[in-house]
């Protein structure tokens, strides 16, 4: 078994949005074009990275969540519990405090709702892989 989980599309699009809006705004703010032109080229990478790069990765053994700030590798016997949320997932391991995986977040419209949403989904595919795999040790 081998699953990963990315940045939804809509989310990618709103985040690469930032790259123009951070430009639009710095122009509104300072009319200079020049410094906006600069500010989105700066903006523009670091959204894609936000964009594209944070991931969450079931396999066999482990969890691999890879967010903007590094990657951490969970052993799936040590995670105790995926709570979706609208800034990503939690996992709570036995061994660390609670770990944040910003790839796949529950909006906070579907929170209030009710409603069961992708990042619903991903926790509960998660935790199932922690079950089978403790049934089969």
């Amino acid at each position: 078994m081998h699953q990963v989980w990315q940045v939804s599309t809509r989310a990618r699009m709103v985040t690469l949005a930032f790259g123009p809006l951070a430009g639009l705004i710095s122009w509104l703010r300072w009319a200079d074009l020049l410094g906006a032109c600069v500010v989105m080229l700066l903006a523009a990478p670091l959204a894609a990275f936000f964009a594209f790069y944070p991931a969450v990765i079931l396999t066999d053994n482990e969890l691999i969540v890879r967010n903007p700030g590094g990657r951490v590798r969970v052993p799936l016997a040590e995670i105790v519990n995926v709570e979706p949320g609208f800034s990503g997932l939690t996992i709570t391991t036995t061994r660390s405090g609670p770990l944040l995986a910003l790839a796949v977040a529950k909006s906070i419209l579907a929170t209030r709702k009710g409603r069961s949403a992708r990042a619903d989904e991903v926790a509960a595919s998660i935790m199932s892989a922690v079950r089978g795999r403790a049934e089969a040790n």
